[in-house]
């Protein structure tokens, strides 16, 4: 599960009862607003604190990763310069199953970090593909970059079928994919990933992932390397409360 859960209140009031009540193996969150991490019995946890922010008058940014001690997994915490992104190597204690890379992404609205994080983002992602290409490697979060995507007839990206291998197309899309998006569709097409949403079962036709009071717009994703996209059988973009 990854959740975008914008504060420490809800994750002790909605995300632990999704947790507990669903039995989640791995569980992602965004926007902790947690210097302290909190602890959840039957899970391991990974911790990035949030940073003081003067502008909003609390700590702003915050990642936690939370595995399940029944997969009986070893883990590893990559290392970043950014505290919006977050990566942890699984090593399943099945021989038959490969190391999992899960990327935690928080991307900061303003452009210089997130500009940032990118970089740091694809480079990684690229560094294990190269040394290690069977592993698996997916990558969710809150990019606060819109990949929805209708496109014009001038639109060269498009012209050259790119953005459909990585994205599925949206005849019926609202919202124009952003300069961003665009940057990173054409980073996640030459390290051959996929984005789920809007591809897998309930989310055909990508459901928004953040509301204001004047629109909705989709810039929470998951991104998976090709060969696990075989293996997902359902995508939601926020869970249900029990």
């Amino acid at each position: 599960m990854s959740w975008n859960i914008a504060g420490a209140k809800a994750i002790v009031t909605d995300g632990f009862k999704v947790m507990t009540s669903c039995n989640y193996s791995i569980t992602v969150l965004q926007e902790t607003w947690l210097i302290d991490p909190i602890e959840l019995g039957g899970y391991s946890l990974h911790h990035i604190k949030a940073v003081k922010s003067n502008k909003l008058g609390r700590t702003s940014g915050g990642l936690a990763t939370y595995i399940s001690t029944a997969l009986h997994a070893t883990t590893e915490q990559l290392a970043f310069s950014t505290t919006d992104l977050q990566a942890i190597k699984i090593y399943f204690s099945n021989s038959h199953h490969v190391p999992l890379i899960i990327f935690n992404v928080y991307a900061h609205p303003r452009k210089y970090q997130k500009a940032l994080l990118f970089e740091q983002l694809l480079q990684k992602v690229e560094e294990i593909r190269c040394v290690n290409p069977t592993w698996d490697i997916l990558v969710t979060g809150d990019f606060n970059t819109n990949m929805i995507y209708t496109p014009e007839p001038d639109d060269q990206l498009a012209a050259e079928n790119a953005i459909w291998s990585v994205l599925p197309q949206f005849p019926l899309a609202q919202t124009r994919l952003d300069i961003r998006g665009k940057q990173l569709v054409e980073a996640l097409e030459h390290l051959s990933v996929r984005v789920l949403n809007g591809r897998v079962k309930e989310d055909l036709l990508p459901k928004p992932t953040y509301y204001s009071a004047k629109s909705a717009t989709t810039i929470d994703h998951t991104i998976v390397s090709f060969p696990l996209l075989a293996h997902v059988s359902k995508f939601e973009i926020k869970p249900t409360l029990q």
